[in-house]
This record gives structure tokens, sequence and C-alpha cells, in this order.
């Protein structure tokens, strides 16, 4: 006699509707995981940042940056541009092709941070 077959949805993708660390790094855990010890760093010296200021504002420019990377990395037409310019960055020793890597790193994190920002229903185009 053989056992029924449960058919099981695949896990829901973590979602970034909320601004918080916890969602960030839920959605680079399981999109970019080997980015986490970058996202810690980040944070610990944001927070650091924010103590010796006595301002939120380093927590939030952390926060914003790593969710527009978060939202990069979770589309995937997004993310391939974004490992492409990393790997030119990476492999051009030339300090022009690493500040054109750098620039195109830039420009993806503008566009996904301006698609964040954007009111519904009026999203940016990415070129």
């Amino acid at each position: 006699m053989s056992t029924p077959t449960t058919i099981t949805s695949p896990p829901a993708l973590p979602s970034l509707d909320d601004a918080s660390f916890a969602a960030v790094r839920a959605v680079i855990t399981t999109f970019a995981p080997y980015r986490l010890l970058e996202l810690e760093r980040e944070r610990d010296q944001a927070f650091a940042q924010a103590l010796g200021t006595d301002s939120l504002g380093p927590v939030q420019l952390f926060l914003r940056r790593w969710r527009a990377v978060a939202t990069a990395e979770r589309d995937l037409a997004a993310a391939a541009e974004l490992h492409l310019a990393a790997g030119a960055g990476r492999a051009g020793l030339d300090p022009d092709q690493r500040r054109e890597s750098a620039l195109e790193i830039a420009a993806v994190l503008l566009t996904v941070a301006a698609e964040l920002t954007a009111p519904d229903g009026r999203r940016p185009r990415r070129p």
C-alpha cells in the first residue's frame, strides 16, 4: 500500500513590504547569502556612527541602501546587472575600469531606490 502524496506549495519568498532590518536580512539571506557579512559589518558601522553623532541618520541611510540592494538581488534582471558590474570591477585592474564598474553598480541601485520611493503606478523604467 502506498502512502498518499501531499502537494505542498513552495516556501513564500521574503517580502520587503516593510523597511525593517529583519526583512532586508531575510531577502539577503535568501537571494545573496554571500553578502551577509557585508550587511552585518555595515549595520555595525551605521549604529556606531549613529551613537557617535547622536543621530539616526546613519541607520536610516544604511537601511535605505540595503533595501535597494535586497530589492535588486530579488529582481533577476537587476541582480544580473549588479553582478556583471561587480565582476567587471573585480576583474579590471585599471582604475578607470573600476570607476566605471562602480558607476554601473550605483546606477542599478539608484534605479531600484527610485522604484522603491515612486508612487504606485509610476515606477521608473530601467534602461
